[in-house]
């Protein structure tokens, strides 16, 4: 009898092993791959032209978005991927459901003054969608548009 419940006991805790791994496999392929926030921030200094070490002092302002059908795009937990309860305009020249990092850099000039540079970019390949640079637009084909 005791080999039997043994028997059971192993078929059962199996097959728990197997619909747990099931359900892992299914998350990791239903979630979306991002790139993370320091890598987000890397591209935009990038695209920039800088450095870490010349981007000393200085302030970065990051948020994720996923937008909408609506021509607004939700503000996102980059951990969690939950809506903050705070929604922005859509960027230019991104899809419906796109994931999308906004990174603004904001380089002080004076006590008044400051210079700010927005990127945003692919969530899921770090590819530059559009920057914005004090009033002056560049659109995805005339900036560096392939995966870094």
């Amino acid at each position: 009898m005791s080999k039997r419940l043994l028997n059971v006991a192993i078929i059962g805790l199996f097959s728990i092993g197997v619909v747990s791994a099931l359900v892992i496999l299914y998350n990791y392929l239903e979630s979306p791959h991002l790139i993370s926030r320091d890598q987000a921030f890397e591209f935009a200094l990038e695209y920039n032209g800088i450095n870490r070490t010349q981007f000393v002092n200085e302030t970065a302002d990051m948020k994720l978005l996923q937008t909408t059908n609506n021509g607004m795009a939700l503000v996102l937990d980059d951990k969690t991927l939950k809506n903050e309860m705070g929604a922005v305009q859509q960027p230019e020249y991104s899809t419906v459901g796109e994931y999308v990092w906004q990174v603004s850099l904001i380089k002080k000039l004076d006590e008044y003054n400051s210079h700010e540079w927005n990127y945003f970019i692919d969530a899921s390949n770090g590819t530059l969608i559009y920057s914005h640079n004090n009033g002056v637009e560049y659109p995805r084909s005339l900036n560096h548009t392939g995966t870094p």
